[in-house]
Order: structure tokens, then C-alpha cells, then sequence
């Protein structure tokens, strides 16, 4: 495993994590100005918001499961060095 990469992917997840963070605060923010939810129709902003999160979710999990994988790879390595 090189730690470069390792280092690339954890960057990459503290990324996408800050912009899920932002995305929360912007559905925040419009669920606040909107009012009571119930008796407001739910605006393109919001749908918007909710929306871009997905790619983040996606890559966040990406990142997640490539430094799961680097982490099984450097075990298996070691233990067949052993």
C-alpha cells in the first residue's frame, strides 16, 4: 500500500465530507426560511440541495471502500511475507 494513495483517498473523503456538511446546512437554512414544512410546497431549492448530495455520497463511499481495499491488500502482503 502506498501512502500516497491512502493519503489521496482520506483527502478525497475529508472533501466530499465537507461538502455533504455544506449541503446539510443549505437544506437547513431553506427548511428554516420555509416555515412550517407541512404547509409549504417543497421548493426547487431544497430538491436541488438534496440532489447534489448524491455524487458526494457516492464518492465518499468510493474513497471508503478503495482504503478498505488498500488496507486488505498491505495485510495479505504482509502475511504471506511472514
Amino acid at each position: 500500500m502506498r501512502v500516497d494513495q491512502l493519503s489521496n483517498n482520506l483527502n478525497a473523503m475529508v472533501a466530499t465530507q465537507m461538502q455533504v456538511n455544506e449541503n446539510a446546512q443549505t437544506i437547513a437554512n431553506i427548511a428554516n426560511t420555509m416555515g412550517d414544512p407541512q404547509a409549504q410546497e417543497v421548493s426547487q431549492d431544497l430538491i436541488d440541495a438534496i440532489v447534489s448530495q448524491i455524487p458526494n455520497t457516492i464518492a465518499y463511499s468510493a474513497n471508503a471502500n478503495a482504503i478498505e481495499t488498500q488496507q486488505e491488500t498491505s495485510s495479505m502482503l504482509l502475511n504471506i511475507k511472514a
